[in-house]
């Protein structure tokens, strides 16, 4: 098979897949299954202490005005809607680069700089082969691209071609992060006031920062045309085998908090004036369960917990689904050897083990979905018995399926032994009377 310049292809035998794939199912897919099994397990325990947590500090929270003093309610879950107090807030500023005399007041400051670069781009295509080997065909290519950070063209795969791509997307290598060129991070002020009580960083960090600001003057050689937003030549790289494409170019874009609407409502222990996480009380099999938010704008205390609820209910289902993922894969790859060993099988192989893969797939689905209805169950049982009795019913439901599906199936195959060899009784029954 002839390949294009910028493609490479790597081949792997029968044999050597059916060594892997038996290795995965006895080493891999069991830590797979267990690891699973702690997610969800442990994932339905914190759903629980959550919700909780939620109800308890929606019945214990008081919500306290803005005209308040700081040692009031102190010791208590308290409630709030403020300004933030920018005369108190940190500076930031940028050593070292072009904007070495930004000067931002605020929350926090992100700072978004960027080089375009020539980057490359991998496909891989794996297809079977006969024996049940496999082949993969591996496709490069390259473009230019803003990137946040260095990219060493060095180590380019298929850039010596002529043909490959490199030389006609790109024909420079990618200069050196410039010393001037501000790198891309996020600060943060570690405190800040809100009304009349202090938060922590932890709550500062909940400020959504997303409003293009300004840090200073335009330094020379930058230009801006908006706010927030600057952009720079200087470190252009000249032109190559197949020209420069722009390559050296940087650009830079800060964003900061919105001192338009400065209020956040903000819910935690009060601790003469300091805001931190309040501590749910212990129940069974629930402890330490911290309560805490920071939410832009004025909310009510009805949609500050109606929104953590959803939030925890959400963050619930993706651990839910990731946990039915894994097992689900762990359970397919027990059954894996099977489909190599059928791609082996001469001429119609993989066809063959196409179907074995597709068909053990669908079966261990059954099972997947079955254990985590019953880790999930047992675990409601034991904290909540009026929402786990149902799922653990229906997990001994699938069970029961299962075996009776099983039971049938040998049951079926042993009747159809026993008409085979009544068939052959009878047949040579028949052959008697002519020996």
């Amino acid at each position: 098979m002839s390949l294009a310049n910028n493609q490479e292809s790597e081949g792997q035998s029968g044999a050597s897949r059916l060594c892997n794939s038996i290795i995965v199912a006895i080493c891999l897919a069991p830590l797979l299954l267990i690891v699973a099994v702690f997610v969800v397990g442990w994932n339905e325990k914190r759903d629980v202490c959550a919700q909780n947590a939620i109800l308890e500090g929606k019945k214990a929270v008081a919500e306290v005005p803005c005209t308040a003093t700081s040692g009031q309610n102190s010791g208590d879950l308290i409630m709030f809607a403020c300004d933030i107090d920018r005369a108190g807030l940190q500076r930031f500023s940028l050593p070292g680069t072009d904007f070495a005399s930004a000067d931002y007041q605020g929350t926090g400051l992100e700072t978004v700089g960027q080089m375009l670069q020539c980057v490359e781009k991998s496909e891989s295509d794996t297809h079977k082969t006969s024996g049940g080997g496999s082949e993969t065909t591996t496709t490069y290519t390259y473009t230019t691209k803003w990137v946040g950070h260095r990219v060493d063209s060095s180590a380019f795969k298929r850039k010596e071609d002529p043909l490959g791509g490199w030389y006609t997307k790109c024909g420079v290598e990618n200069p050196l992060w410039p010393e001037g060129l501000p790198q891309t991070r996020t600060a943060y002020a570690p405190q800040a006031r809100v009304g009349p009580f202090t938060i922590p960083k932890s709550y500062v960090q909940k400020v959504p920062l997303d409003t293009a600001v300004n840090v200073g003057d335009t330094p020379i050689g930058w230009t801006s045309a908006a706010v927030g937003t600057y952009s720079t030549s200087k470190w252009q790289v000249s032109g190559g085998p197949g020209g420069h494409h722009g390559i050296g170019q940087a650009k830079v874009a800060f964003k900061g908090n919105n001192w338009n609407d400065p209020t956040v409502t903000v819910l935690g222990l009060n601790s003469a004036g300091n805001i931190g996480p309040w501590e749910a009380s212990a129940t069974w099999l629930c402890s330490g369960s911290m309560l805490s938010d920071l939410r832009t704008g004025h909310i009510s205390k009805q949609d500050l917990f109606a929104a953590m609820a959803s939030s925890a209910s959400s963050l619930t289902w993706v651990l839910r689904i990731i946990g039915f993922l894994v097992m689900w894969g762990a359970c397919s790859r027990f059954a894996a050897p099977l489909g190599v060993a059928a791609d082996c099988i001469p001429c119609v192989g993989p066809w063959i083990g196409d179907k074995v893969e597709a068909v053990a797939c669908c079966i261990t689905c059954f099972p997947a979905c079955g254990c985590c209805l019953g880790i999930a169950g047992v675990v409601w049982v034991v904290m909540r018995p009026w929402v786990g009795i149902p799922m653990l019913l229906i997990f001994f439901g699938m069970l029961g399926a299962g075996i009776a599906f099983k039971a049938r199936s040998q049951q079926a195959r042993s009747q159809q032994q026993g008409d085979s060899l009544q068939q052959g009784h009878s047949l040579q029954q028949a052959r008697a009377p002519f020996v």
